[in-house]
């Protein structure tokens, strides 16, 4: 899991106004808690308007202390809708598919914050979207991610028309709220893994959507593409390059995208990470969800290009500080 991008990364303030609209639906004023912030509505109401992960972590305490309320994920997620982000969320609506709404999430979440990204993994008939943290979330980190996973769950159930099952893993440890969340869960929920993901059913990613529109999707996409064009692409382009299994090597990528190496990592490291990093995520959440399987653990290593079992295992115990086998054992 890579942190490397500094507090001047930002999300859209208008996460800070559905923060607001549950605080008032759990009994605190919305004039209080906009002094407690030093925030007025309308700066947080404004959709051109982002706020930087300090202030983030500084209103989810704010909001936690004068509600009382530590799951305050739960709520927050079930706020989210699709159409609240913009080109990429009618890009999104618009797809044909789930799979193909996931694609565009993917590609263009660096228009909206750098401070996530988003990753898929397939293998046999289990799917999982991964939520890669790119920065520091600090406290508020279980407030958001709780929050991303119960929107998306949401939205994935309003754009399909179908109720979404599937299991729920958290790279954090198990909060306070947590039987609350096993509660509402569309499956098993597990805390203090190696990756925040929902895994499904593959053959979710072939559900129409019930919005799907070609042409809208069409110019939703090429909106996006001019937006994207301003933000730091590179990587996001490296993960797409990195999808064949085994991923291939950096020679490889960077004739696929027209540079040299050299200036492949030296235009990576501008953007706060590395080829090496990039590659070992892929290879993490595409080993959880082998590891997921009814594959053997030599058939695991081959499938990701290790020579055999035990190099596998000793990339998987470093990427995430647990052995395949007792992972395995730990997901029943």
């Amino acid at each position: 899991m890579s942190r490397s991008l500094d507090e001047r990364e930002q999300i859209p303030a208008a996460h800070a106004l559905h923060l607001a609209e549950v605080a008032a639906g759990l009994g605190v004023e919305k004039a209080r808690l906009f002094d407690a912030w030093g925030l007025s509505e309308a700066e947080v109401a404004d959709p051109e308007r982002a706020i930087d992960l300090a202030t983030v972590r500084r209103l989810v305490a704010t909001t936690r202390t004068l509600t009382g309320e530590d799951g305050l994920g739960l709520y927050l997620g079930t706020r989210m809708q699709i159409a609240n982000h913009g080109s990429l969320g009618f890009a999104a609506m618009t797809a044909p598919t789930a799979g193909a709404a996931l694609e565009v999430a993917m590609r263009y979440v660096t228009t909206r914050t750098r401070a996530l990204a988003i990753g898929k993994q397939v293998v046999g008939d289990r799917a999982a979207l991964v939520l890669e943290e790119r920065a520091d979330f600090g406290e508020a980190r279980d407030v958001v991610l709780v929050a991303l996973v119960v929107g998306i769950w949401h939205i994935a159930q309003a754009l399909t028309g179908r109720a979404i099952v599937g299991d729920v893993d958290f790279a954090f440890p198990k909060p306070t709220y947590a039987r609350r969340f096993e509660l509402l869960a569309p499956g098993r929920v597990r805390f203090d893994q190696p990756a925040t993901q929902l895994v499904f059913d593959a053959a979710l990613l072939d559900a129409p959507l019930l919005m799907a529109d070609v042409a809208a999707h069409r110019r939703a996409c090429e909106q996006c593409e001019r937006e994207l064009r301003g933000e730091r692409e590179l990587t996001a382009r490296v993960r797409e390059a990195l999808g064949p299994s085994p991923p291939p090597d950096l020679s490889a990528v960077a004739r696929g995208l027209g540079v040299s190496a050299r200036t492949l990592k030296r235009r990576l490291a501008g953007e706060g990470t590395s080829f090496a990093t990039l590659r070992a995520d892929v290879l993490r959440e595409r080993a959880i969800l082998l590891l997921r399987s009814d594959r053997t653990l030599d058939e695991c290593a081959g499938a990701l290009g290790y020579c055999d079992a035990a190099s596998f295992s000793r990339a998987f115990k470093r990427w995430t500080g647990q052995t395949p086998g007792g992972y395995r054992d730990a997901s029943g």
